[in-house]
Parts: C-alpha cells; sequence; structure tokens
C-alpha cells in the first residue's frame, strides 16, 4: 500500500507521529484494496474476457481485492506466460499449447484430452476434463510445479474449451469421409484423428481459416460451434460435423498468478482466488456451451446440415484414443524429455474416470455442483500456506 504525504517536510507533528510509530503506537490506515492485474490476450467478445469478469465480480464481493481484467490491451496470447513471469501482470489466461516446451509437464494432459470424451460416455466431459487436469498438476504432479516455479508461476485452475466438430465446405457424415481432405486442427491430438483415419492436417493461425475455408485451400477446420458465428464461419462452410472427434483445448491455465503476487496475499485471500478461479474455468465453460447451441442452431436456420456422429463412428473415435495413448507416450518421452510419461499418463487417465463418475452425478449445467466437486476433491486438500509459496 502507498501512503501518500502532502508536504515533503517534516513537521513537528510528523516527528512526533514518526516516534510513535517506533514505540509501537501506530494508528491503522484505512484499508485499501489490493489491485491486481487479469490479461486475458483476447477480445471482449470472447467468452473468456465474459469469465475473467465474473472472476473480478467475484472477488470483489467477497474479498478487498480490485481485479482489473484486460483485454488485448495489457498482454498478447503469446506475451501473457512472460509478462506473469516478468510481473506486468498479477494473472493472465495461458495456453500451454502455445508454449510446448516451457509447458511440457502440463502439456502431457492436454494431449490426452480425447480420454474425456471417447471410451466411459461422460454428460460433461468439460468439468470432468478440468477436474482431472486440475487434481494431477495440484496435486499429483511435482515435476508441473518445478516447471511452474521456473517460471515464476502458480497455477490455480484449468480450463476447457468444449465441443469441437468439423466445420466444412465439403461434407463429412462419416469417419470415412475424412479420408483425401485437407483439415485445418487446432490441438495435437486432433491433427493425428484426422491423419490417422486418411486425412492431412494443416497448420494455419486461426485469423487464416476465414479465407482457408473459403477459398478452399482447406476442406475443413476443427472448432468449436461458436464459431460458426462468433467468427462467421457460417458464411463459407456448408456443414458441421458436431463433436467428430468430440476432443476439447484443455491446455489452459485459467488463473496463473505471479508468485510473488500469490506470497502478497493472506492466506484467506489465495483460498478466494484459488476457489473463485475454479469457477471462472467453468463460467467459462458453460458460456461456450450456450454460444455452441446458438451456433448450431444458426447453422439449421441457414438451411445447412449439422451432422452427429453415429455410434459406430464414436466407437471408432474410441479406438483411435486408446492406440493414440501410446503415442503420447512416446512423444513426451522422446521428444520432451519427460520422466516416467507412462505412469504419469496413467495418472492422468485413472483421474479422467474418476472425474467422469463425479461429474456425471451432476444434472445440468450447475456451476456450484461442479465448483463444490472442485473444492471437496482438489483445493480442500491443497495448503494454502505453502502451495506456491515453497
Amino acid at each position: 500500500m502507498k501512503i501518500k504525504v502532502g508536504n515533503p517536510a517534516f513537521s513537528s507533528l510528523s516527528r512526533l507521529a514518526l516516534a510513535a510509530a517506533a514505540m509501537g503506537s501506530i494508528v491503522a490506515a484505512p484499508a485499501t484494496a489490493k489491485e491486481l492485474r487479469y490479461a486475458v490476450g483476447l477480445p471482449e467478445s470472447s467468452y473468456n474476457y465474459d469469465a475473467a469478469v465474473a472472476f473480478s465480480e467475484e472477488l470483489a464481493e467477497t474479498t478487498d481485492l480490485d481485479v482489473k481484467v484486460f483485454g488485448m490491451s495489457l498482454l498478447s496470447l503469446n506475451e501473457i506466460p512472460g509478462g506473469i513471469r516478468d510481473g506486468l501482470a498479477d494473472l493472465g489466461y495461458t495456453l500451454f499449447p502455445y508454449f510446448p516446451a516451457e509447458f511440457s509437464e502440463l502439456n502431457l494432459p492436454a494431449n490426452l484430452s480425447m480420454l474425456a470424451t471417447s471410451g466411459t460416455p461422460a454428460t460433461h466431459a468439460g468439468p470432468a476434463m478440468i477436474g482431472a487436469s486440475m487434481e494431477y498438476i495440484m496435486l499429483n504432479c511435482e515435476d508441473c510445479q518445478t516447471q511452474l516455479k521456473s517460471l515464476n508461476t502458480v497455477y490455480l485452475s484449468g480450463g476447457a474449451a468444449v465441443d469441437y466438430g468439423l466445420v466444412c465446405n465439403t461434407p463429412v457424415r462419416t469417419i470415412e469421409d475424412i479420408a483425401g481432405k485437407r483439415v485445418r486442427t487446432g490441438t495435437p491430438d486432433m491433427g493425428r484423428f484426422v491423419e490417422f483415419y486418411g486425412g492431412t492436417q494443416v497448420a494455419l493461425s486461426g485469423n487464416e481459416i476465414y479465407d482457408a475455408l473459403s477459398t478452399g485451400n482447406v476442406d475443413c477446420s476443427t472448432n468449436s460451434p461458436e464459431n460458426l458465428t462468433g467468427l462467421r464461419y457460417i458464411e463459407v462452410v456448408d456443414s458441421i460435423t458436431h463433436l467428430m472427434p468430440g476432443s476439447m483445448f484443455s491446455g489452459l491455465g485459467t488463473a496463473n498468478i505471479n508468485r510473488d503476487t500469490w506470497a502478497g496475499l493472506t492466506e484467506d485471500e489465495r483460498r478466494a482466488v484459488m476457489e473463485a478461479g475454479g469457477r471462472l474455468a467453468l463460467t467459462a465453460w458453460q458460456i461456450l456451451k450456450e454460444r455452441n447451441e446458438a451456433g448450431l442452431e444458426a447453422m439449421k436456420a441457414e438451411g445447412k446440415d449439422v451432422f452427429l456422429v453415429s455410434d459406430a463412428d464414436q466407437a471408432k473415435i474410441t479406438a483411435f484414443a486408446e492406440q493414440d495413448f501410446a503415442t503420447v507416450v512416446a512423444q513426451f518421452t522422446e521428444q520432451y524429455g519427460l520422466n516416467d510419461v507412462e505412469a504419469k499418463a496413467e495418472t492422468i487417465r485413472e483421474l479422467v474416470e474418476k472425474w467422469k463418475g463425479l461429474t456425471n452425478e451432476v444434472e445440468g449445467t450447475d456451476i456450484q455442483a461442479f465448483s463444490d466437486l472442485y473444492v471437496q476433491e482438489i483445493y480442500s486438500k491443497i495448503d494454502t500456506s505453502e502451495y506456491g509459496l515453497n
């Protein structure tokens, strides 16, 4: 807290006040809110920005923390990890796959996201994968914590962009139709899926997708349905195959915080920020689900095709995920040099199954019910006098 002094020259009263302070007779100054800067790195139209605002509003009600949310004006997505490390932002929305080497340990669960959308049915795959990732990173992965410490960062909550499908200018009714298609993919597992079934994955930045679909340079792009309207893909595509491959973008730190900022909070403030971070992730998920549904309805209203994945194709997606498990283990062992990858991956697999079971018990999209699970299974087991401080 900064104390403003009106007159630079000390009066006799000032000297008396200092003497009293030295004697321990300190008069407390009025409490002021601690100001924290949260960098989203995305425009204000993003559902992640809306979730960050909700996070800020919650902390304004429950603590004396004043969280200022910045869209793209403070840091870009590529600048956020370094900005958190150096204290340019106190908190930030971090995309781990953008930094494969720096966050190699945390990218392991992200590369296994398809476990949540295949095999045992998950009513709420997003909250399940968020819960599994958080429990793994916060309670089961010392190497994750070491990596975060090297970046002067504390991880508080995960995230998941869900319900990915194939938006296409040539129809993909079944998995067999992927063969020969050029598909822009946004995550490694979806890229491997496309190639496993005979397609070619194409690397493009997000702002190139519209033109590539419009000109036919790609036949499809893996995207969540919200982008049909949000990014106007509906203008240049004829169909969406919903939930093929159905994976998600789960390599997220939705409330990564600077270690020095974290250390400067009280224990009560740390717990409040941590639990609000879990609700931030869930709020983003809920908003995205609503926008995805609106995107599908807009396609139908335009008379364009919305294909649903058949049971036969869902079985093929599961078959891919099962064989891809070994591919991920080999990649993170050989390419990124992680230790004990098979054991880590098995732990992640077990946690995904655990969280499918837990979240399948929740009716509807009850954020508080999911949040209570995160507190019960993860946050209650974290000692805020030690976590992120050692």
